[in-house]
């Protein structure tokens, strides 16, 4: 999905792990702690960065500010679409929250912010 969106030039730098040359393999409150330094935002459909101890210290330690897309399982068509569908809300809500902060996108295209 990222290399489809970057071929779409959006507005917005979008950068996924890979292409910032950090392995697939680096645990997730690593790669964190680069996205916090860096004041990118996380686009994900693992929803576990506020539950899990370590997650949960580097997206608050490193002031991230985290979206989770639903359709984890979808096609790629699918979770583009969701994408598309919730990017003007996800810039709002960065712009308008100060990090960290984690929202959870529903399908129904709601965005409901996850207690730190």
């Amino acid at each position: 999905m990222p290399e489809s969106l970057k071929r779409l030039r959006p507005p917005h730098d979008v950068t996924w792990l890979q292409e910032a040359r950090i392995p697939q393999e680096t645990p997730d409150d690593v790669w964190l702690e680069t996205v916090g330094k860096k004041g990118w935002l996380v686009v994900s459909h693992d929803r576990k960065f506020h539950s899990i101890s370590a997650e949960a210290i580097a997206v608050k330690q490193h002031s991230v500010g985290c979206f989770y897309l639903p359709g984890a399982s979808s096609d790629s068509w699918e979770k583009c679409r969701l994408f598309m569908r919730s990017f003007n809300r996800m810039v709002a809500l960065a712009q308008a929250t100060p990090k960290p902060f984690v929202f959870r996108i529903g399908r129904n295209g709601h965005f409901n912010q996850v207690k730190l």
